[in-house]
C-alpha cells in the first residue's frame, strides 16, 4: 500500500553478528601489519610472509591489551607488528580452497586444481555455524570470485544443516525477596499457590537431580547438599517443599513426618550448554551401552535436520536390537553360521533392507535406516535364519552405522581385511517380486477374510477355491451368490 501511494519503498537491511574483525588474544593468524613511528599501518613485503605467531608460554591478555604486546621482539625492522589476531572465521572462511591443493608453494591453490575441483559439493555443518562460517565463507569466496581468482560464485553446491541434540534444563525457584534476610527456594509444585511473590529460576546441574528429564524430576537432601556445595553462596538458604523445610544442614518435617525432602524442580527443553549445567557426557551411556548403540540411538532419535530433546528412555530398545543382531550369528555363546543356501523369502527380507539402507544413505535418512534394520533382524530371527549369504552383505551395510560391533563379527565369520573396506552389496530386485498375492476377501463389501493364491492362478479355480472356503461360507450365511468379483492383484468381493 505504501508502494502504490508512493509513501516509501521497501528495502532490505543486512546486519553481520560480527563485524569487528581483530581480536586481543593469541589464538589466530597474526595480521602482517606493521606501525612506523608516525603510526601509519604498512604491509610486510610478500617475502617475509607467511608472518607465524611467536612461541608464549602465558598467552592470556593483559591490561586489557592483546598477549603478544608482552612479546619485547614482536617486531619487523624495529617497527611494532600488530598485536591483534584474526578471528576464527579469517581461516576458516577458504580453508576448503586450500585442500586443493595443499602442498602449492607459489598460491593458496593452482588454477588447474580449482578447475578440477570447482566448488564443495557438500557442506554439513549445525545452524548455529550459519552465521559463524558459512556466510563469512560466501563473502570471502565471492570476494576472491571478483578479484578472478576463483571460477565459480558459490563455494558450496548444497548445504545440509543438521539438527541440534537438545537437553533439559533442570531449575529450581528461587523468591526474589530475601526472607528474614535469607534466600529462599520454593519446590515447583507450591509456586502456583504463592501468585502474588516473584521467583527467578536457577538451573541446577543435572547430576543433582532425581528422575532427570521427567515430570518428576526433584532434588532430595543429599541433591540439596550438592547443590549448596556447588553453589556455597547459598549455603544459608532456606529449601521449602511440601514434606518440610530444609535450612543450614537440618530438615525439618511438616507435621512430624518421617518424609525427607522432595523438591521439585522446574523442566524445560533448551540448547545443551555448559551455561544451562544440561551437558550429557556420553562417556556414562557408552560405559553402560557401548559405543555402536550410542550411535544408533543418537541416529534413531529423529530427522538429521530437526533439533531432538535428549533422552536416554529409548536406548533400551536399540542395545536389545543390537543384542537381536548378534544373535543372529551366535547361539548360546558360538558361532552358529549355516553356509547352505538361502531361500526366497531370506533373501527378500535381505535385499528389502539393502535397497532402504542404500537409498536413505544418500537422503541422509539416518533414522529410517535404523527402523530398516531393526524390521529385518526381526524378520531374520521369525525366519531363524543364520545363513552367511544373507548375513554377511548384513553386515556390510549396518558398518557405517555399528562399526564396532559388525568389524568384530566381520572377523569372528572368517573374513579378511576390514568390514569397512568391503564392497556394497548391490541390490537386485528379482528377489522383491511376488510369486504370490494375499487377497483381502469383502463379503458384501466388508473384509472378512484373506486368501492367498498364486499370481498365475487360473480364475476358474480362484472361484472354486473362495467359494468352498469355510470363512467365505460362514459369512455368506447360506445366501445365494449374486456376484464374485475378482481383480487380479488386488481385491476379491463376495456379493450374496
Amino acid at each position: 500500500r505504501i508502494d502504490q501511494e508512493n509513501l516509501g519503498e521497501a528495502k532490505t537491511n543486512y546486519k553481520l553478528r560480527d563485524a569487528n574483525f581483530s581480536r586481543q588474544r593469541y589464538w589466530g593468524e597474526p595480521f602482517p601489519i606493521f606501525y612506523t613511528e608516525d603510526g601509519i599501518a604498512h604491509t610486510l613485503p610478500n617475502e617475509e610472509l607467511p608472518l607465524e605467531l611467536p612461541t608464549m608460554k602465558d598467552i592470556k591478555p593483559e591490561n586489557g591489551k592483546a598477549p603478544l604486546s608482552k612479546v619485547t621482539d614482536w617486531k619487523y625492522e624495529g617497527n611494532q607488528l600488530d598485536t591483534d589476531t584474526m578471528p576464527g572465521n579469517a581461516g576458516s572462511s577458504w580453508y576448503f580452497l586450500r585442500y586443493m591443493d595443499p602442498h602449492n608453494e607459489e598460491a593458496f591453490c593452482g588454477e588447474e586444481a580449482l578447475k578440477y575441483w570447482q566448488d564443495v559439493d557438500l557442506y554439513i555443518g549445525g545452524t548455529e555455524h550459519a552465521v559463524g562460517h558459512l556466510m563469512y565463507s560466501r563473502f570471502w569466496h565471492k570476494f576472491l570470485y571478483d578479484l578472478g581468482y576463483l571460477p565459480t560464485e558459490e563455494p558450496f553446491k548444497k548445504l545440509l544443516n543438521q539438527g541440534m541434540i537438545q537437553g533439559i534444563i533442570e531449575m529450581v525457584y528461587m523468591q526474589k525477596e530475601k526472607v528474614n534476610g535469607n534466600l529462599r527456594f520454593l519446590c515447583a509444585g507450591l509456586v502456583e499457590n504463592e501468585k502474588d511473590t516473584d521467583f527467578v529460576k536457577i538451573p541446577v546441574l543435572i547430576d543433582f537431580v532425581k528422575n532427570y528429564g521427567t515430570d518428576e524430576s526433584y532434588l532430595d537432601l543429599d541433591s540439596i547438599k550438592r547443590f549448596l556445595e556447588w553453589r556455597p553462596e547459598y549455603k544459608d538458604a532456606i529449601f521449602a517443599c511440601t514434606k518440610g523445610i530444609f535450612q543450614k544442614g537440618e530438615f525439618k518435617p511438616k507435621g512430624g513426618s518421617k518424609e525427607t525432602t522432595t523438591l521439585y524442580t522446574y523442566s524445560e527443553v533448551g540448547k545443551m550448554s555448559k551455561s544451562k549445567f544440561n551437558v550429557v557426557n556420553p562417556d556414562a551411556v557408552i560405559a553402560e551401552y557401548g559405543a555402536d548403540c550410542f550411535r544408533m540411538f543418537e541416529m534413531f532419535l529423529g530427522p538429521i535436520e530437526t533439533a531432538k530433546p535428549w533422552n536416554t528412555k529409548g536406548i533400551d530398545g536399540v542395545a536389545k536390537f543390537i543384542r537381536k543382531f548378534w544373535n543372529l550369528f551366535y547361539k548360546e555363546e558360538t558361532l552358529a553360521l549355516s553356509q547352505e543356501k538361502a531361500d526366497q523369502k531370506e533373501l527378500k527380507v535381505l535385499h528389502t533392507c539393502i535397497k532402504k539402507i542404500t537409498e536413505d544413505i544418500e537422503r541422509f535418512s539416518f533414522n529410517t535406516c535404523i527402523s530398516a534394520f531393526m524390521i529385518c533382524v526381526n524378520d531374520l530371527n521369525d525366519l531363524k535364519c543364520n545363513k552367511k549369504e544373507v548375513l554377511k552383505p548384513l553386515l556390510t551395510i549396518m558398518a557405517p552405522f555399528a562399526p564396532h560391533i559388525t568389524e568384530e563379527l566381520w572377523r569372528n565369520i572368517g573374513e579378511d581385511g576390514s568390514v569397512h573396506k568391503a564392497k556394497w552389496p548391490t541390490f537386485n530386485d528379482e528377489y522383491l517380486k511376488e510369486s504370490t498375492k494375499k487377497y483381502p476377501v469383502s463379503i458384501n463389501g466388508k473384509m472378512r477374510t484373506t486368501l492367498e493364491f498364486d499370481l498365475d492362478t487360473p480364475k476358474e479355480t480362484m472361484e472354486k477355491s473362495i467359494l468352498t472356503n469355510e470363512i467365505v461360507l460362514k459369512w455368506m450365511d447360506n445366501k445365494p451368490l449374486k456376484k464374485l468379483i475378482i481383480v487380479p492383484g488386488k481385491i476379491i468381493n463376495v456379493v450374496v
